[in-house]
């Protein structure tokens, strides 16, 4: 019985570190690769048991027999991705184990539970130990799962992420962009599409009287060549409220995205005064269609 209960225990397990594997490498994986290569794993209980035992001993039977749960699971394509998903494969059994240990280490106490009828299992083991791997191991793994979501998140950020140049009035603006595909923002008059700029980036360019909602470009103190330069957009918020925002042509804009210098079409500058970023990874917003009809001038060797 305690020998079924160890087996069921690392099914469960093994089952859990192959599927987060596959999860992480994005692979596309049968139900039933999954399940057999778990089975296989989890053979292992028996195995340890059995003359075999002297071969799982050794790490090359070890790494060899991972080799074959890997290929029985994910198949094999060509040597490389073999080696990807193996070594995938012991980074998440070694990054959870050292969880579980490190988590025990971090909550254990001198104290000993031998001698307390109530906390007596017989052969069944330690039951703090087991506390620790029958609820530990799933936490640490739906902790990982979220760790290694936010980490391709983050990458998919920094993608869409380019150095923008913007050249106004002989002067030069620089900021960090974001490409939003959800910014469908046009000026209702030419349809060139818009961009937003935090105004902090450009404080010395323009006075303070037109960073705001709903200004009056008109009666605004300004020279005429900046006045040309101006206008002011429409725009509807999030909550659905209809604002205007001030808005500039800028003389050029140039991005500099994954190795590409990429000369922008004609487009609008919204100045905004809010954050656009919380933890100040971009202050600009720009719009898909500056790199969709944008024109490449450079690329990077």
């Amino acid at each position: 019985m305690y020998l079924d209960v160890i087996w069921f225990l690392n099914f469960c397990i093994d089952y859990l570190l192959l599927k987060l594997t596959v999860i992480i490498l994005k692979r596309q994986v049968r139900s039933w690769r999954l399940w057999l290569g778990t089975l296989l794993a989890s053979s292992i209980v028996i195995l340890l048991f059995t003359p075999l035992s002297i071969i799982f001993d050794h790490p090359i039977g070890k790494f060899l027999f991972s080799a074959l749960i890997i290929l029985l699971v994910f198949g094999y394509h060509r040597f490389s991705t073999f080696l990807q998903n193996i070594f995938a494969f012991y980074f998440v059994a070694f990054g959870i184990g050292g969880g579980l240990f490190a988590a025990h280490y971090f909550f254990q106490s001198n104290s000993s539970y031998a001698d307390q009828t109530l906390f007596s299992t017989l052969s069944y083991g330690d039951p703090i130990s087991w506390l620790f791997v029958v609820i530990g191991f799933p936490s640490l793994w739906l902790f990982s799962k979220k760790r290694f979501d936010q980490v391709v998140v983050r990458k998919w950020q920094h993608s869409t992420y380019a150095d923008v140049y913007i050249s106004f009035l002989d002067k030069l603006i620089t900021a960090k962009g974001i490409i939003d595909s959800g910014n469908k923002l046009y000026d209702p008059l030419t349809r060139v599409p818009v961009m937003f700029l935090n105004s902090s980036t450009c404080k010395s360019f323009f006075p303070d009287s037109i960073i705001q909602e709903g200004v009056d470009l008109q009666n605004a103190d300004l020279s005429d060549e900046l006045r040309s330069k101006l206008t002011v957009i429409p725009y509807r918020t999030v909550s659905g409220k209809t604002q205007l925002i001030t808005a500039f042509r800028p003389d050029e804009v140039i991005l500099f995205h994954e190795g590409q210098r990429i000369k922008a079409p004609k487009i609008l500058v919204a100045l905004t005064n809010q954050n656009l970023s919380g933890e100040g990874d971009f202050n600009s917003i720009l719009h898909p269609d500056m790199l969709l009809h944008g024109k490449i001038i450079e690329t990077a060797s």
